[in-house]
């Protein structure tokens, strides 16, 4: 299970918030049969890639069914996120990705234990010169470990920047009951960098240079804070952001230390 997890959860964060484009999530939320499709596909191949290193029937079936579960999970959030309220449609995201990751443990239980495939693991030894894979597949200590935090790694920074612009974006629609010009592609942009930056600087222990961070951010923003309705939507979302990044900081150094 432990194999298998990582990569499954890595599969999902970069289908459902990195490889989703506006076009099809606006198909989704419209209820066009293409945007689900098309969105399934983009899962199904991702997560197909993660885990055919168990085999490729394994891989097959594990995608088929993981896939099934996740369209079925967007379906339903698509019939109770219609006419829910702000509130009640970051309780439903929150809701949504929990579920995902429930059926990505139940789908894991169901085929572990697994154990790499050693064919695949000397075709790709072939193609990609280095010793790791070679020294995976012998079961050479300490390798698979080396993965697990590179992949640990992966997840937190891909659910802390393209995760957290949606949880953001959704918590000042809540607390705002607006959507912000703020909200939009460059918005979206600035805040990833924004914790991009804020993450590596704490997991990299240099506190210090948050500081030059966020003076520099509200300096470029200055004439805009004299609106009051902007300076508040600005001080939250900025908090919020500062804060996701700096935990998921803290996490990742504990990881690296470990």
């Amino acid at each position: 299970m432990k194999g298998l997890f990582l990569p499954a959860l890595l599969a999902h964060l970069v289908g459902d918030f990195v490889l989703q484009p506006a076009a099809v999530n606006n198909s989704k939320e419209q209820g066009k049969i293409s945007g689900f499709l098309l969105h399934g596909l983009v899962i199904f191949l991702l997560t197909f890639l993660a885990v055919h290193w168990y085999g490729l029937i394994n891989a097959l079936f594990y995608g088929l069914l993981v896939t099934a579960a996740h369209l079925l999970l967007d379906l339903g959030k698509f019939l109770a996120d219609r006419r829910a309220k702000p509130g009640a449609k970051l309780l439903l995201f929150l809701t949504d990705q929990l579920l995902h990751l429930a059926v990505i443990f139940f789908c894991i239980h169901l085929f572990a234990p697994l154990a790499l495939d050693p064919d695949i693991l000397a075709f790709y030894s072939r193609i990609f010169p280095g010793e790791t894979l070679p020294a995976l597949a012998t079961g050479l200590p300490g390798v698979e470990d080396r993965i697990t935090k590179g992949l640990q790694v992966a997840v937190i920074y891909t659910a802390t920047l393209f995760g957290g612009a949606i949880l953001i974006q959704k918590t000042l629609q809540w607390l705002t009951g607006k959507i912000s010009p703020a909200d939009g592609r460059m918005g979206r942009a600035v805040g990833i960098f924004e914790r991009l930056i804020l993450l590596t600087l704490v997991a990299a222990e240099s506190l210090p240079a948050l500081g030059f961070i966020l003076a520099a951010k509200s300096i470029a923003r200055y004439q805009e804070l004299n609106n009051r309705d902007f300076a508040e939507y600005y001080l939250v979302g900025t908090l919020a952001s500062f804060s996701l990044a700096f935990f998921a900081g803290l996490w990742l150094r504990t990881i690296l230390k470990m």
